[in-house]
């Protein structure tokens, strides 16, 4: 049986992809990874391709326990923990083979919110409207709609069922010094739609104060304590929301808006976090301040389009085959003569 079984599924394990895009007009959340960069990076070390949307496990906070039920190879990326295969202490950000009764033990976090636990050819639960990523608000997709729970048995593939189009390297590497857990001292963001509606007396509030992650976080967005900000005194019709728009509230605190956000809103939008450092926020540690800096759009875009090279030259690279059972190679070799 081609399967993973959840023995410890910690305080949050939910299926995930890059989100159910295209159907916020008609009220669904999007959904998805919180940290992208890390979620990506874990599909390309076991041979996902980048555009095949392929699904991972999201353990937040506090990590998982994993059996395997069928031999397969995987990766751990984002937050840092003790991982253990059994008894032997293995790294993340590098391919691991687990063959069949294997136990992975990732339960300890000790830096960041999210890992990500992601498997030669993807989690196999039905896809929903494009995805298969769980949003639990409304009970949809992923594994049955829900988080996951110690006994749960997750569907994979062979190994030779995850690779039928891949052609084999020569020479697989893998990339040096890869750390999918990326961090900085500062947020970059951009304008927003209502970025206008604020002073530049509130404006330098903030980019030049510090904030502080507050009591109420998770998928659905950050709030965050510091400095009040105010904006004009107009009322605004409720618009899209999008995945990292920084909010005004009435009482003047920023809430950033993040993978589980409702469709829809109608709080002033100062700013949005630019795409390549949402990961970086979904990551940040409760007592580190948070200060913004802002960049123009055009490098925004760049800085993204950098990212996904670097993910694309991580899966062009082949890591995953340094770790092929010699039997799969052989076969997969035979393809081609």
């Amino acid at each position: 049986m081609n399967a993973i079984k959840i023995l410890t599924a910690g305080t949050l394990a939910t299926v995930q992809d890059t989100g159910r895009i295209g159907h916020q007009g008609e009220g669904l959340p999007n959904s998805g990874v919180m940290d992208n960069f890390a979620y990506q990076i874990g599909n390309a070390l076991v041979g996902n391709c980048p555009s095949d949307n392929s699904a991972s496990i999201e353990f937040a906070i506090t990590g998982g326990k994993i059996q395997f039920l069928s031999q397969t190879i995987v990766a751990l990326t984002g937050a840092r923990a003790l991982v253990k295969r059994n008894d032997e202490v293995v790294s993340q950000d590098m391919p691991i083979l687990v063959k069949e009764n294997d136990v992975l033990d990732f339960t300890q976090i000790t830096q960041g919110r999210f890992i990500y636990l992601s498997v030669a050819g993807g989690v196999q639960v039905p896809t929903r409207m494009g995805s298969r990523s769980t949003s639990l608000s409304i009970k949809l997709g992923g594994f049955d709609g829900r988080s996951l729970g110690q006994g749960d048995v997750l569907p994979i593939l062979s190994l030779t069922e995850a690779w039928p189009r891949l052609q084999p390297k020569l020479s697989p590497q893998m990339p040096n010094q890869l750390v999918s857990l990326t961090t900085r001292h500062k947020i970059r963001i951009v304008d927003g739609p209502e970025s206008d509606w604020f002073s530049n007396k509130d404006w330098e509030k903030l980019l030049s104060q510090a904030f502080h992650l507050g009591k109420h976080i998770d998928r659905m967005g950050y709030r965050l304590d510091g400095p009040e900000i105010n904006a004009k005194a107009e009322n605004l019709l409720s618009e899209a929301n999008m995945n990292g728009a920084i909010q005004i509230s009435r009482d003047g605190q920023p809430i950033i808006l993040l993978a589980d956000r409702a469709t829809h809103g109608g709080y002033p939008v100062i700013a949005k976090v630019m795409t390549a450092d949402l990961g970086i926020l979904a990551q940040w540690p409760q007592d580190q301040p948070i200060f913004f800096e802002k960049v123009a759009i055009s490098d925004a875009w760049e800085m993204t389009a950098e990212m996904d090279r670097f993910i694309k030259g991580v899966y062009q690279s082949h890591p995953w085959e340094t770790l092929l059972p010699v039997r799969i190679m052989a076969n997969k070799i035979k393809l081609f003569f």
